[in-house]
């Protein structure tokens, strides 16, 4: 057997070899330096100076900023993105509930049914985008065909200012209801089977039973869809800017729609550059107003979980 090496030894092996896991990290900490970090810091200058298509980069502070509470079109992108993000969000996390709470009952062929509900989320938002602009077309389109019988004249979903918004959160429902349903039938199946058969010889009413038993196991699962979908939502650009352009007129635009404007039509870089950065500040409250919730919801289920095993 050969003896083991000396503590001087290994001690050398470790500081000669102590540099070995930083250089297995360091590929990873170039990527993210060059595609994240480093973008984000220029952007943030980019947006303190007036640079655009054949003007120097002066540096003009927070003027570009200031400009936006001045501009009209600046509030009413802001105004339908939350908009959107507050009816989309909405619907599509009572849907999923609704959904979540049908396909828990493993009713014969709900579980070949459930495959087709995923499939609108694993989509691409190109495809989705062409796919409901033909489905809302005044002329070929085959809802606004069906909504022509039923009102008896023709109704133009993507041209009319109130109902191309609606027209944007109906797809963007259709599109992402299962993800919701995903995170809520996952929540469900963490709901002990004992807590049901015991309101059930209490006669508890469903509405009850879902009050007092399932809502309060749901609460992690459904703040975190409604994390993901608000920051998801919030910068919305593909499915607009297919199906509406941001029109007609203004009456869809959202704010990454306007940023796209700024940068690619206008071509104001730096204006841009300052609606991108709003819009990371935006996502940012809501993030931290969702999370802090989340922590109390944490908390709660903890606490409820803990009684109920107590008893």
């Amino acid at each position: 057997m050969s003896a083991a090496a000396p503590p001087s030894a290994m001690q050398a092996a470790h500081q000669r070899y102590r540099w070995f896991p930083y250089a297995l990290l360091l590929p990873a900490l170039v990527v993210l330096v060059a595609l994240t970090i480093f973008p984000l810091v220029f952007s943030l200058g980019v947006s303190l100076t007036g640079y655009g298509l054949g003007r120097a980069a002066g540096f003009v502070g927070l003027a570009n900023y200031a400009q936006f509470l001045r501009d009209p079109s600046f509030w009413l992108a802001l105004r339908n993105t939350l908009v959107i993000t507050v009816f989309a969000v909405g619907i599509e996390i009572a849907l999923g509930v609704c959904l979540a709470l049908l396909f828990r009952e493993s009713l014969p062929g709900f579980r070949a049914l459930s495959l087709f509900i995923f499939i609108p989320m694993m989509l691409s938002p190109l495809v989705i985008g062409f796919f409901w602009k033909f489905m809302f077309d005044s002329t070929f389109g085959v809802l606004a065909y069906f909504t022509t019988l039923l009102t008896g004249r023709t109704v133009s979903w993507l041209t009319s200012p109130r109902l191309a918004l609606a027209a944007i959160i109906v797809v963007d429902t259709w599109q992402w209801t299962p993800f919701a349903f995903l995170l809520t039938l996952a929540g469900l199946q963490t709901v002990p089977p004992q807590l049901y058969e015991a309101a059930s010889l209490e006669r508890a009413s469903a509405w009850m039973r879902f009050r007092r038993i399932t809502l309060p196991y749901l609460r992690f699962p459904l703040l975190l869809a409604v994390l993901f979908r608000t920051i998801d939502t919030v910068r919305i650009f593909d499915l607009v800017y297919i199906m509406t352009g941001g029109g007609p007129g203004d009456a869809t635009i959202t704010l990454s729609v306007l940023a796209y404007r700024y940068g690619f039509q206008f071509y104001e870089v730096g204006r841009a550059a300052a609606v991108s950065w709003l819009i990371v500040v935006l996502i940012n409250l809501l993030v931290m107003v969702l999370l802090s919730f989340m922590g109390k919801s944490a908390a709660a289920t903890a606490r409820s979980t803990g009684s109920g095993r107590a008893r």
